[in-house]
Parts: structure tokens; C-alpha cells; sequence
């Protein structure tokens, strides 16, 4: 089995960005964005978040947060000239985003958020966090009684995945869905869609990590698709992209292609 070391190796290597250290670091932030996008587009939001991404593991040429922000900063650029599944006309653009279920704690932050006055997209983004398993947890507190909103699909989910190990992390998105079913409780206007955005090397197949990883995905999607509350869609980086062929943002995906787009 690949450990995530061998992935993180494995990028580094694919980088050959002489900037990157050995260890696979650059020196400061601005060297591990791509051409065209400005500390400014970000900074403010990332600073705000829980995770003090800029203060390391940011500068990490196999970075989560590097990989979102170099894809998305584009979007904060030009929101209205930006469609995704179906919408257009953002006018709300954030990266980092917290979306609070009522429970105590500090909720976690989706990476990036599209808003305009008809939907909420919500996109939790993945990079090499795929190739580890982890052990879905709940605390007590996620119960009917301190989260009465909640329809009995959600408390039936959370039993049927709790301790449940695996390459995706069932958890964080149910916790994200919980805090997005209680963002629509003030705002029922609104559409809310939940997006899955994962990276995949080219030749993915070869390894058990992302096969066990997609046929996790599947299952789930499966299941969370019976819910009434949220959309829940999925997509890897490589397919998300490949839809911007013939968009105005072409150019820029292609140059997240040329950066992300391996074989390993």
C-alpha cells in the first residue's frame, strides 16, 4: 500500500521546480502560485480561517490549500463571468468559509464558496488527504436533541458511518452538510449545493489508495442523494477542468493542468 510519503515524493519529483527544497518546499508563499494570481486575492480569507494554511504548509509544492487557491483565485477575479453547475452571476466569493451547525466548537472551513442570490455552492477540495485513511468521529453532541432541525436521514447517517475507516472523509461532509442545512434555515431562498472536488493522478487505477477512495465516494453519493435538504455533487479536479475547455477560462485551467495534471 502507497503511503502518503510516497505521494508527497512522488509530486516533488513530477515538480522539478528548482525554487522547491528537498523537501518540497518553496521559500514563501507568492513562489507556489501560478502565473497570475496575486497573494491579494486570498490572503484575507485564509488569514481569517482556522487553519493558519499561510504560516507553512501552504509554501508545500503538494499544499491543499495551494492547489484551491491557484484554481479558484480566478473566480474572485471574475465572479460574474464565472458559471459553474448550472449558475452564474456570483457575486459572493470566499475562500475558507465557515458554516456553523449550533453546536459549540469551532465548525470546519470549506475551501472555497460561491454565492449569488438564487444558490450557495460549497466546494470542499482534496489533494493528497485521499491517500490516507482516517475513522469517521462524531462527538455526543451531534444528537436530535441539539440539532432538532435535522430530519432523521442525517441522525441515521451519522450511526451508519461512525468509526467507519476510510479514504474519504465521511465526516467532514456530513459535518459540512449540517452546517449548510442550518446556513438554509435563514435563508430558504436559497439552493445549496455541496461540491466534492478531489485531485487523481492520470494513472489513479494503479493504485489502491484512490480505487478504494472512488468506490467509497460512490457508496456514499448513493446514499447522501436520498437526502431532501442538499445537492451533493462530485467531481476530480481532472473532469472539473476539462468542462472549462471552451469557457473564457480556459487558459487558466490549462495552466492548472500543466502544474497538477501527473502521472505518477
Amino acid at each position: 500500500m502507497a503511503t502518503r510519503k510516497f505521494f508527497e515524493k512522488a509530486i516533488i519529483e513530477k515538480c522539478k521546480n528548482p525554487k522547491v527544497n528537498s523537501n518540497g518546499y518553496f521559500l514563501n508563499n507568492s513562489e507556489n502560485l501560478l502565473d497570475g494570481i496575486g497573494i491579494d486575492l486570498f490572503q484575507e480569507d485564509l488569514m481569517r480561517g482556522s487553519g493558519n494554511e499561510l504560516k507553512s504548509k501552504f509554501n508545500a509544492v503538494f499544499s491543499s490549500s495551494a492547489l484551491a487557491v491557484n484554481n479558484f483565485s480566478i473566480v474572485k477575479k471574475y465572479p460574474a463571468k464565472f458559471s459553474c453547475f448550472g449558475y452564474s452571476n456570483f457575486d459572493d466569493v470566499q475562500f475558507e468559509r465557515q458554516f456553523r451547525t449550533g453546536l459549540g466548537g469551532t465548525p470546519p472551513n470549506l475551501d472555497f464558496t460561491i454565492e449569488n442570490e438564487d444558490v450557495v455552492i460549497a466546494i470542499e477540495s482534496k489533494y493528497l488527504e485521499i491517500t490516507a485513511k482516517k475513522k469517521a468521529k462524531f462527538a455526543d453532541s451531534y444528537n436530535k436533541e441539539n440539532l432538532s432541525y435535522l430530519n432523521d436521514f442525517w441522525f441515521k447517517l451519522i450511526k451508519d458511518y461512525s468509526d467507519f475507516h476510510s479514504y474519504l472523509d465521511v465526516a467532514q461532509l456530513i459535518k459540512h452538510s449540517i452546517g449548510l442545512i442550518n446556513y438554509k434555515r435563514n435563508n430558504p431562498e436559497k439552493n445549496i449545493v455541496l461540491v466534492y472536488l478531489y485531485w487523481i493522478p492520470d494513472n489513479y487505477k494503479s493504485f489502491k489508495n484512490f480505487v478504494e477512495h472512488k468506490n467509497d465516494l460512490i457508496d456514499f453519493e448513493n446514499v447522501i442523494k436520498k437526502n431532501g435538504d442538499l445537492n451533493f455533487i462530485s467531481t476530480s479536479y481532472n473532469e472539473f477542468w476539462k468542462s472549462y475547455d471552451h469557457s473564457i477560462f480556459k487558459e487558466h485551467f490549462d495552466k492548472m493542468k500543466k502544474r497538477y495534471k501527473v502521472e505518477i
